[in-house]
């Protein structure tokens, strides 16, 4: 199963440092490490419930209708009101502590295994962001778990306002030394098995230059850009292709722990 994790971050650049460098950086293994420790904490944070879980909710529907008559009977023995009955009065023993609104009647429901009760809606939303129980905090499964390998990762330099209207390579030849830049960083993890994990896995390292109304280029665009200003259509075609073939050896393969 693949992850994908989007993330923005700061990078404070080394002294005298251009764009074009920051780009060259975003291509490291060190890069590379950085984001594995920054990213870490947030899929360890925000672990959603595994597929089987979110499977098995429909079967773990409570049928409000005929739980009504059992709450009565139970009352009336004077025995404790189960969390998973409907009173005759068509409300539910407690409230859905999610959206902190009663489990009414007639509403469609979820008394999971640890015997707490939330509507269906509701406590679908909360496991695609959690893998705990919000009352008791169960821990049903994680839909991470295991080993991971970092398979891309790409970055995207935010650019600043005022780089809008200068050119490609200009922009790439601004100093950026001891600024703190931002970048969006997407990272698309694999998981691996138990008995791979001192396997080698090829880690494909993309980096560009993005503006604030999306408008997004890479190094290469920019030289098209300056040798489109110098050379004929002819030439300018030539050209892309030896870029393409540049873009592909610029990727950089490297194995993560």
């Amino acid at each position: 199963m693949d992850i994908t994790v989007r993330v923005e971050v700061q990078y404070v650049a080394p002294e005298n440092a251009l764009i074009r460098d920051v780009l060259q950086m975003f291509r490291t293994p060190a890069w590379v490490r950085f984001m594995v420790r920054y990213i870490s904490p947030h899929l360890k944070n925000a672990a959603p419930a595994d597929k089987s879980v979110m499977d098995n909710l429909a079967s773990w529907t409570v049928d409000s209708s005929s739980s009504g008559a059992k709450v009565g009977a139970k009352r009336a023995a004077g025995s404790k009101r189960p969390i998973s009955s409907v009173s005759s009065a068509g409300t539910c023993a407690e409230d859905c502590v999610i959206c902190l609104s009663e489990l009414q009647n007639g509403d469609e429901f979820v008394s999971l295994p640890c015997g707490h009760q939330f509507h269906l809606p509701c406590i679908r939303s909360w496991l695609k962001l959690r893998s705990t129980c919000p009352s008791c905090r169960f821990q049903f499964r994680k839909a991470f778990s295991g080993s991971y390998a970092v398979r891309t990762l790409n970055s995207a330099l935010l650019l600043k306002q005022e780089h809008r209207p200068m050119p490609k390579e200009e922009i790439l030849n601004t100093c950026v030394g001891r600024e703190t830049v931002r970048a969006v960083v997407n990272v698309t993890l694999s998981q691996i098995a138990a008995h791979a994990k001192q396997s080698q896995y090829p880690c494909v390292l993309n980096a560009l230059m993005m503006h604030s109304n999306g408008d997004s280029f890479t190094e290469a665009a920019a030289a098209d850009t300056a040798l489109a200003k110098r050379s004929s259509g002819g030439d300018e075609e030539t050209d892309g292709g030896n870029n393409n073939n540049n873009d592909q050896s610029r990727a950089k393969r490297m194995r993560v722990a």
